[in-house]
């Protein structure tokens, strides 16, 4: 028996031990009582249920079958998940409460207006708004002759 053959015996062999490892492990999900797995019974409770919805004929024993099975799955805590993979992403802006996905306004953002205190009167400012101030001039390194006059 040569090298290579050693190599295929072995290979074989080691594909058939770690075919066994994984169905004893049972990695493929949790196993129903009927033998299958929890997202195919979830996948059958969505269809009865959109039958349903549909005025389309639906086996109401099957729709039994199908929830008994998932009600044990559940109880025995063999469900790992029962998050929602076809959800649409939040809209922007969205994720936080007032905030733009957990980041802080930007600068010069209108925040939410005070109320003016109790009495009526709003509160009068001490100084007038200054008008916004000009651009500084460019360094003098971008002038033609060095000076700040262009």
């Amino acid at each position: 028996m040569g090298f290579l053959d050693k190599a295929k015996a072995a290979a074989t062999d080691l594909a058939a031990k770690a075919d066994t490892a994984l169905g004893s492990a049972s990695l493929g999900g949790p196993k129903a009582s009927g033998g299958g797995h929890a997202d195919r019974y979830f996948h059958d409770l969505g269809v009865l249920a959109y039958l349903e919805a549909n005025r389309r004929p639906a086996d109401p024993e099957e729709h039994r079958r199908v929830m008994t099975a998932l009600q044990e799955m559940d109880a025995r805590g063999a469900i790992r998940s029962f998050a929602l993979h076809t959800s649409p992403p939040p809209p922007p802006g969205a994720s936080g409460a007032g905030s733009q996905g957990g980041f802080p306004p930007p600068p010069g953002a209108a925040s939410s207006p005070v109320p003016p205190p109790p009495g009526g009167a709003a509160p009068q400012s001490q100084a007038p708004p200054t008008a916004a101030t000009p651009p500084r001039p460019p360094p003098s390194w971008m002038t033609k002759d060095g000076n700040d006059n262009g």
